[in-house]
């Protein structure tokens, strides 16, 4: 019995994770002096740029990513209840950076809104499901 609820836990984990993200950036903003967010004009051509997300590993690709020098720890595949997140720490001699990514799955509609969150600098947008594979 342990063993057939470990297993559907397991599949149906692969099933959550089977379906990867193609991302479109609507917005990007950063905090300015007076504590408030302001459009980020330094990264204005970000903006109808897309890019990939691997549901599995949490892995970004394309005009902005998560996986320069660390990978990826997905948290939360994301559900019909919860949001996809995936947190990358990259840390070396001369900084620390963060990215944190957060989808959320939950919504209805095929186009589920997203924040991704580099040190300071927050992009959001739409993501849609696809296949890599298909």
């Amino acid at each position: 019995m342990k063993l057939l609820i470990l297993l559907t836990i397991f599949f149906s984990n692969s099933v959550f994770a089977s379906e990867d993200y193609k991302c479109v950036i609507t917005d990007v903003v950063a905090p300015v002096s007076n504590g408030k967010l302001k459009k980020a004009e330094l990264y204005k051509n970000a903006i109808n740029q897309t890019f990939v997300v691997n549901r599995r590993t949490g892995d970004m690709a394309g005009s902005i990513k998560n996986n320069y020098v660390t990978s990826p720890v997905v948290l939360d595949y994301g559900s019909s209840e919860n949001s996809f997140k995936a947190v990358t720490i990259m840390k070396n001699d001369i900084t620390t950076n963060i990215y944190v990514l957060t989808i959320e799955e939950f919504e209805e509609s095929p186009k589920k809104p997203f924040v991704f969150l580099s040190n300071s600098n927050v992009y959001s947008g739409t993501c849609e499901h696809f296949s890599m594979y298909k």
